[in-house]
Formats: C-alpha cells, sequence, structure tokens
C-alpha cells in the first residue's frame, strides 16, 4: 500500500507540467516540428515519440496525443483505438492527416480518433489557441485520475488500520483501551483502565472535550455509547471529525469500537467533489465544442454545394458553347456566376468568422433588406439549375426594406428551394411566398413533389434522417436539420405538412423589429 502511494506521488512529482506527445516516424519529423513552433512559449513538456514503444510508454502521462495519420481505417487507426480503450489514457488523440479532405476527416473521429486536422488548420492562428486547451484540459483529466487513485488506496488503508480501538466486555467494562485514545485524552488517559464502565469513561471524555449535557453533540454520542451498535461521526472540535464503528465480537465476548479520525479523509472527498465539478464541467464544454465542430464541417460540406453547382454549371455551358453565345447570354451567365460567388463569400464571412471558429455559434444580425429582390435572386439562381422546375415567387405584399439577417435567410431558402427541386421530378411546381404580418415575416415554399410518409414527419428535422420516399436520390439528409436550428436560432416557428404523391409544404415564422417601408 505505501509502495503504490509512493509510485504515484513519484508520477506527480515527475510531471510538473502538461506533456504533448507527437507520434511521428518520419526521419524529417516534420509534423514535431510543426507542433512545437505551434507551443513554443509555453511552459509545455514536449515528448517526440519515434516508435510505437516510445508512443505506449508516454501515453499514460499525456496531456494530448498527436499521431500522423494517412488515411482513415490505416495502422495508426488501429493505434488510436488501442490507446481509446486504455482507461488509463486520458489525453485526446488528435489525427493529423496533411491532405485530408473534410469527409476523411469526419471518417477519423469513427477510427478512435477525438479530433482530426490537416495543413490548412495550423495556418489558422487560432488552432494554437485550441492546442493549447486541449492541452490543459488533458492535464486536468490526468491529475484528477491520480487524485482519485489515490484517494481510494488512503480509504482503503483507513479501513485496514484504524487509529484506535476500545474492547468492552460482555458486562459492558473497558477491557482495553489502545494507546491512540489515550494520546487523544491525556488528562483522562491515567483513569482509562480496565474495568470502569464504559459509561463512566464516556462522561470522562466528554468533560475533558468539553461536551456538556446540553451541547447538541452529547445525545448521540450518548446513544452510540449506550447502544454500542453501528457507526457514528462525531464532530470533536477545531475542524475534526471521528468515525466510530462498534461491532460484535465471536462467542459473545464482548464488543470492539474502531475510531478512525476522517477529518483528512473528508477533506479529501470535499476536494474531490470539487475536483470532479471542475473536471465535468470542463468535460462538458469540450463535449459541447467537439459536437459543435461536427455540425460546422457538416453544415458547410452541404451549404457550399449549391453555389459551386451553380459556378460549375453555367461555366460548363460557358466552355461547350464558346462559339454559339451571345454577348447578352454570356453577360446572363457571368452575373448568375458572381451572385453565386457572392453568396458563397456571404456565407464564409458568416459562418467562418472568428467568433464561428472559436465558439461554433451564428449570430443573428439583421440589416435593412431588399427581400423582395433577394428573393427573385435566389429563385432565379435556382430555376437556372433546373429548367424544367417552373418556381412561382409571390412576394410583392412585402415592403421594399426588411430588417433580418441576410445569411440565415440565405441558407434557410436555399436549403428549402434545394429540396423541393430535388424531389419535385414529374410536372414540376414551386412556389415560394413571402409575407410580412404584425412583425413575423412568413415564408412558405410548396411543391407538388414526392411527399412525406405522415408518420415519418415527426422525424424529418432529425439530423441524417432521410424518409423514405427519399430512397434512391442522392442527399445527406442535413438540409432540414440545419434549417430547424436555423429557425430556433432566430426564435420563429417551423410547420411542415406532406401528403404522399401530391408534395409538401414548409411554413416558416421569424420575428423582425424596426420600421418596415
Amino acid at each position: 500500500m505505501l509502495k503504490a502511494l509512493q509510485n504515484l506521488e513519484n508520477i506527480a512529482k515527475s510531471t510538473t507540467k502538461p506533456a504533448l506527445v507527437v507520434y511521428d516516424e518520419s526521419a524529417e519529423a516534420g509534423l514535431s516540428k510543426a507542433m512545437w513552433s505551434i507551443i513554443a512559449g509555453h511552459d509545455i513538456r514536449f515528448v517526440w515519440a519515434k516508435n510505437r514503444d516510445d508512443l505506449y510508454h508516454e501515453a499514460v502521462q499525456a496531456a494530448l496525443i498527436v499521431m500522423t495519420a494517412v488515411a482513415p481505417g490505416d495502422e495508426n487507426c488501429a493505434i488510436a483505438h488501442t490507446l481509446a480503450a486504455n482507461p488509463r489514457i486520458t489525453a485526446d488523440l488528435m489525427a493529423f492527416a496533411p491532405n485530408a479532405s473534410v469527409e476523411e476527416r469526419i471518417r477519423f473521429l469513427a477510427h478512435g480518433f477525438d479530433y482530426a486536422f490537416n495543413n490548412d488548420f495550423m495556418k489558422v492562428p487560432e488552432f494554437r489557441k485550441v492546442l493549447l486547451q486541449k492541452i490543459e484540459r488533458g492535464r486536468l483529466r490526468w491529475e484528477t485520475r491520480v487524485l482519485e487513485e489515490e484517494y481510494r488506496r488512503f480509504r482503503a488503508s483507513l479501513s485496514a488500520s484504524p487509529d484506535a480501538f476500545i474492547v468492552i466486555d460482555e458486562n459492558n467494562r473497558l477491557f482495553f483501551v489502545s494507546h491512540h485514545y489515550r494520546r487523544a485524552y491525556p488528562r483522562s488517559a491515567a483513569r482509562m483502565v480496565r474495568g470502569m464502565p464504559v459509561m463512566e469513561a464516556f462522561d470522562m471524555a466528554c468533560e475533558e472535550q468539553g461536551v456538556s449535557i446540553k451541547d447538541p453533540r452529547y445525545a448521540a454520542m450518548r446513544r452510540f455509547w449506550e447502544r454500542l451498535e453501528g457507526t457514528q461521526e462525531f464532530d470533536i472540535g477545531n475542524g475534526r471529525v471521528w468515525r466510530m464503528k462498534a461491532a460484535k465480537l465471536d462467542d459473545g465476548q464482548g464488543t470492539i469500537v474502531t475510531t478512525t479520525d476522517i477529518t483528512h479523509y473528508l477533506n479529501q472527498q470535499r476536494e474531490l467533489q470539487e475536483a470532479k465539478q471542475e473536471l465535468e464541467k470542463a468535460l462538458a464544454s469540450e463535449q459541447e465544442a467537439s459536437a459543435l465542430q461536427k455540425q460546422f464541417v457538416n453544415m458547410v460540406s452541404h451549404e457550399f454545394r449549391t453555389p459551386l453547382t451553380i459556378i460549375d454549371g453555367h461555366a460548363q455551358i460557358l466552355h461547350r458553347k464558346a462559339d454559339e453565345i451571345s454577348a447578352e447570354d454570356i453577360r446572363k451567365r457571368s452575373k448568375t456566376i458572381r451572385s453565386a460567388v457572392s453568396r458563397l463569400i456571404s456565407m464564409m464571412e458568416g459562418v467562418l468568422s472568428s467568433n464561428m471558429l472559436k465558439t461554433g455559434k451564428l449570430e443573428i444580425i439583421p440589416e435593412p433588406v431588399d427581400i423582395r429582390q433577394f428573393a427573385a435572386d435566389l429563385c432565379e439562381d435556382h430555376a437556372e439549375l433546373a429548367k424544367d422546375h417552373r418556381i412561382d415567387l409571390d412576394c410583392n405584399a412585402l415592403p421594399a426594406k426588411v430588417n433580418v439577417d441576410k445569411k440565415i435567410l440565405s441558407l434557410i431558402l436555399t436549403n428549402l428551394l434545394s429540396n423541393a427541386i430535388k424531389y419535385t421530378k414529374d410536372s414540376p411546381y414551386i412556389v415560394v411566398k413571402l409575407s410580412l404580418t404584425d412583425n413575423w415575416l412568413s415564408i412558405r415554399v410548396k411543391d407538388n413533389g414526392i411527399g412525406i410518409p405522415y408518420d415519418e414527419l415527426p422525424q424529418v428535422f432529425e439530423r441524417y434522417f432521410r424518409a423514405s420516399t427519399a430512397t434512391g436520390i442522392p442527399g445527406t439528409g442535413i438540409g432540414l436539420s440545419l434549417v430547424k436550428d436555423l429557425v430556433a436560432l432566430y426564435q420563429g416557428s417551423l410547420e411542415v405538412n406532406s401528403d404522399v404523391g401530391k408534395g409538401t409544404e414548409f411554413l416558416i415564422r421569424l420575428p423582425v423589429a424596426g420600421d418596415h417601408k
């Protein structure tokens, strides 16, 4: 037991600073050098694990582990699974895949890693802050684990070796008093002799402790010594607490009372509880950040697809029919391309802002917007890509300007229009209607497409859910989930009505403020 505690103490002394362990087998040590440059100047212990044995040796004391990875499912992914399954390893596992795409980075998360990044991440200033935060949280988890192990061993030691004990015979008289008790009651020690009635010894101890019959502690302590059964804790003053436990000896030979000074134990329990609460807060914060990061990656990959498709479609037409297209047509298509580029830039400014990268949260920033022109441009862009679709827009009743968040409104309408086009194949007809009533902006998007089964409507806004009628049609199941999150962020409402084979209608109501002219 003592040896185990000494080992824990030695570990704690040897790891006074958080450690970043980099598993880099390359001779050039490119990853190690890059990580070292990022944390340079910080009080962080740096370890370069050149092989698997080095990695396993250092992993137990690591606050953060960074490993190179070529592709999801490779040998290092298997190593990550092994490390993640070890309860003594509390460090996060980060995969460095230099040229990994968004999809590949996400797949790394399913192969044992907690985080995946590529070369582009290390160019972002905020990445250094993320790395240092993960190291600090890993250090906290490691120290808490050591504290918990030390606490368990210390509690076992107290149970096995009580500080003091008294043996009471079958006539309720003292038979033996350990020297621990005599040290606790120096003025009464000489009178605590064999044969003294236990209650007489009790009164003598109370007098020395200054516990009078009017003291609330007196009644509880007296009941214990009269019954000599069970366990009782007593506050003996000066912040000290004793725990007494009475156990009957075999064959009616009397009772043994073991007494442990549990003051230190209670202090440790309180400190451990405080450390546990801090750890839970850190873990909750980290889990929230991880969930927001995954949501951010999914949203970016999904939302950038539509404007990129618009750009690519018109670029292909210009390339194939360069000799046939009129100047007017070129100007028109160039305008559409520039509009799509503008939408991309707008989304990048909104989604990739420094605040989004730090917190993963969008903010609503209303501004006066000509929604009639804004909605017309969006419908026209989608109509260009869906020549067979008829999109009717009704927004003439809107005022010239409405105070809305343009980027959020664009994300909502783009997702609804894209879905309406995708799931309406025969005699496609889409109606978009916007109106303003009592400072509430209503958005209706209705199609005559395949529809959604009634019993699946409650699930339609769940991430990755796709209706059974969508079988065979490409899609991610992210769009409507994003629409729901954006409407909730706007504190609006969202409804859906649908009939299989007849179409689907979405109704969104968003609060808007200010004067609208």
